[in-house]
């Protein structure tokens, strides 16, 4: 069960929202599941919420403070390129804490009765509820239609001006629900999310970097697109220098995080989507290691052995403060021969497997992330574990490939064996719920890529310079 929290100051707006049509016509049949007494004696709670019942919750839920007139605030702050630290440059209204509460879309849904224990147990053990009363606040669950991804879930809303005209403690609430879903998977029976139970996983995205996706026509959130362009990147790479150029190549902007007090000491390095502006027209910068760890400048350097250490670091230092650009035209570049040459001999993992696939991604997929795209994510989740290289390297021995070919459909036939084998045996061991999803995408990335290869002449000489097969005609490039 995954929460989201978000804050704001917009009771009446929230509430229309929750019982409306939803972005994508997604809600359907918003009804109360649990709340406040107050609450739940102010409308009709078994059936179908209205616009005006939205009305009247948003009202009843707002009351302690207008009676009050307490102003509940969180910061507003922004990354200083000159101090290396995030500078508060002001504060907003958050009067109204907004939590959604998601299963996997696979566990399906589950009946009222059980979301409403849910809600109860969650604001009770996030510190909303006071037994006396006084320093209660005052909430909210709505039950409404699937996510557009087919996830079950609710939404919860809370005042944040409890009722003697105190503040509700939110501090540290990202990390308190994540524990207390924790607590209430085990407790309720559902499926434990399987980055936490192992302490691993990539980061998701959020509904704002949904929304924004939406806006701009993007082909999925910056975080999803930006991994797979990243991993692109290093399927193509065989230094560091040249992993720092191909990111430009394919849209990232790439800039450099210093030591501190110093403009040339590089420790680290930080990614946008080119173009992509938040709505205050500033550029949305993510850290790699918090998108998939293996993506950490120090995983960068270990991969690529020092290879043109020197020359990456004096490109990210020419990038310092380089205005940003329209999207350029992606570049694309063909398998680096070492990384194909050792995933022929089968000596690679799961991460390997997941670069491979969003490579492919870009060239047959482009703008519409499919099975390619899912299955780099699902191998770089993987990937997280540690050990799955090594077990990788022997399973992959079995595989290994006698064929001269070096093309890039030998080189995907050989990730589809690798990536059965390693589903089949490890995955479904450690970590049965990913090996589920990843066997059936295999199937269809394979049935997609006999599709894309119907015309292709697989015993042409394959130009790993030029990226693509030397005879033009039907290659396809990759």
């Amino acid at each position: 069960m995954i929460p989201n929290i978000t804050r704001g100051d917009r009771m009446a707006g929230l509430m229309a929202y929750l019982v409306g049509p939803g972005r994508s016509n997604e809600h359907e049949n918003p009804h109360l599941v649990a709340g406040d007494d107050r609450v739940l004696m102010a409308v009709e709670h078994e059936g179908e919420l209205s616009s005006y019942d939205a009305f009247e919750i948003a009202s009843v839920l707002s009351q302690p403070q207008r009676v009050h007139g307490t102003k509940v605030e969180s910061p507003v702050s922004v990354w200083d390129e000159e101090l290396g630290k995030n500078v508060r440059v002001g504060s907003t209204r958050s009067e109204v804490w907004h939590c959604s509460l998601s299963l996997a879309a696979e566990e399906g849904k589950i009946d009222d009765a059980k979301w409403s224990m849910i809600a109860n147990e969650f604001v009770n053990r996030m510190g909303f509820i006071d037994p006396d009363g006084a320093k209660s606040s005052r909430w909210a669950a709505v039950h409404h239609g699937a996510s557009k991804n087919g996830n079950d879930h609710i939404h919860m809303v809370v005042q944040m001006v409890r009722e003697d005209g105190t503040k509700a403690n939110v501090h540290n609430d990202f990390y308190r629900s994540q524990q207390v879903c924790r607590e209430l998977e085990k407790e309720f029976g559902l499926q434990q999310l399987e980055s936490q139970e192992k302490g691993l996983g990539l980061a998701g995205d959020k509904p704002a970097e949904r929304t924004r996706a939406t806006r701009e026509a993007a082909p999925q959130s910056a975080p999803f697109e930006l991994r797979r362009r990243m991993r692109a990147a290093l399927a193509t790479s065989s230094t560091e220098a040249q992993y720092v150029q191909r990111l430009l190549d394919l849209g990232v902007r790439v800039a450099p995080s210093f030591e501190k007090g110093s403009r040339t000491q590089v420790r680290g390095y930080k990614v946008a989507i080119a173009g992509a502006k938040n709505e205050d027209g500033h550029t949305i910068w993510y850290t790699p290691s918090k998108l998939d760890r293996t993506l950490g400048w120090p995983q960068i350097q270990q991969r690529f052995g020092g290879r043109e250490h020197d020359e990456a670091v004096a490109a990210l230092v020419s990038l310092h403060n380089v205005k940003d650009v329209p999207a350029p035209r992606m570049k694309l570049h063909g398998f680096d021969p070492i990384r194909a040459e050792r995933l022929m001999s089968g000596k690679t993992g799961p991460d390997t497997l997941a670069n491979i696939y969003a490579r492919v991604s870009m060239q047959l997929e482009k703008d519409r992330p499919g099975a390619f795209a899912r299955l780099s994510e699902n191998y770089a989740r993987a990937a997280q574990g540690r050990g799955n290289a090594a077990y990788a390297v022997r399973i992959g021995a079995r595989f290994a490939s006698k064929d001269s070919t070096r093309g890039w459909l030998a080189v995907i036939q050989q990730a589809n064996r690798l990536g059965r084998a390693m589903t089949a045996t490890q995955l479904m061991t450690e970590r049965p719920r990913l090996a589920r999803s990843t066997a059936a995408l295999l199937e269809h990335a394979n049935r997609t890529l006999e599709t894309a290869t119907t015309s292709t002449i697989t015993d042409r000489p394959f130009d790993y310079r030029l990226g693509r097969y030397r005879d033009t005609g039907r290659g396809h490039g990759l």
